[in-house]
């Protein structure tokens, strides 16, 4: 059995705070027993099995071929 953690530091774009936003920390969670995922977003979080997982990144991608503005998802 494996955890396996990640984490990123990003800025939200609907200005959270009157100011602006300030900045947080996502994290992200394997769990290799249950090949679980789970995405924590300043409190917020996500749960993810691997097939619902790997069926966002797919429309991610299509999004991003379709969007100049967008970022690119391998």
């Amino acid at each position: 059995m494996a955890t396996v953690t990640r984490t990123v530091s990003y800025r939200c774009s609907d200005d959270c705070q009157m100011a602006g936003c300030p900045g947080h920390t996502g994290t992200l969670t394997y769990r290799s027993i249950t090949d679980s995922y789970t995405f924590d977003m300043a409190g917020r979080e996500l749960h993810f099995e691997r097939g619902q997982l790997e069926a966002m990144l797919m429309l991610l991608r299509d999004l991003s071929a379709d969007r100049i503005d967008a970022l690119e998802v391998r």
